[in-house]
């Protein structure tokens, strides 16, 4: 995989890829960390590096064969520092360096984070479901919105889905609050990857009519209600 590999989605703060062989270290010490692990819904050991690997394989497979839809790679996005973006402006002004090498200088950096899913229920194959996992420096920001939105632009626009489900583990507060600013509604406890976790699901209609509020809208909606 090269730098030149195409993006799904880029926006701001993050960006979406297909997963290549060099992104297996990152995904096996995501899956080492024990704040990652204590709210996983499934128990795929991917902290294992041959299972991180074949993980990866199979999702290559995936991408051709079911097409758009897969488990993607994301990457977030770290603004040039404060003093470092000062003097490559002040050397521009200068003269000291050009346009180009001043838009090089200024472009964030980016880095693994997790990844973002839209793929079919294993016992129902006419239904999507979305999905995060993050790594705890991406946690309490705005990331989980940003690709959960994509996701479900993807899903209703792009794939047709009349729609499209969620999960998390009972003990995930934090992806159930997203789940519902995303505008799903709970649906109780269901039978998921041979374990329980809580149901969230989402219609076509009643994503176009929530997603019409403007984001801060539906986060103070959501926490008004107690959700």
């Amino acid at each position: 995989m090269t730098d030149s590999t195409p993006y799904l989605y880029q926006g701001a703060r993050l960006r979406l890829r297909e997963f290549g062989w060099r992104d297996v270290h990152a995904l096996v010490q995501m899956h080492r960390d024990p704040r990652v692990r204590a709210h996983l819904a499934d128990d795929v050991p991917l902290d294992d590096a041959r299972v991180a690997h074949q993980f990866v394989e199979n999702m290559q497979q995936f991408y051709r064969q079911h097409e758009g839809t897969g488990i993607w790679c994301a990457e977030r996005a770290h603004p040039p520092e404060a003093e470092v973006l000062a003097d490559a402006l002040r050397a521009h002004a200068c003269g000291e360096i050009d346009a180009v090498f001043l838009d090089a200088l200024v472009q964030p950096r980016w880095s693994f984070c997790g990844w973002f899913s839209l793929v079919h229920l294993s016992d129902d194959l006419h239904t999507l479901e979305i999905g995060a996992r993050l790594t705890p420096q991406a946690w309490g920001g705005t990331l989980a919105l940003d690709g959960g939105e994509w996701l479900l632009e993807h899903a209703f626009r792009t794939l047709g889905q009349s729609h499209v489900l969620g999960h998390c583990s009972p003990t995930n507060r934090s992806a159930a609050h997203c789940l519902q600013v995303l505008g799903f509604q709970p649906q109780g406890l269901a039978p998921y990857n041979g374990g329980q976790a809580l149901r969230f699901g989402l219609c076509q209609n009643g994503w176009a009519a929530w997603h019409a509020q403007p984001r801060r809208e539906r986060q103070r909606a959501v926490l008004s209600t107690g959700r």
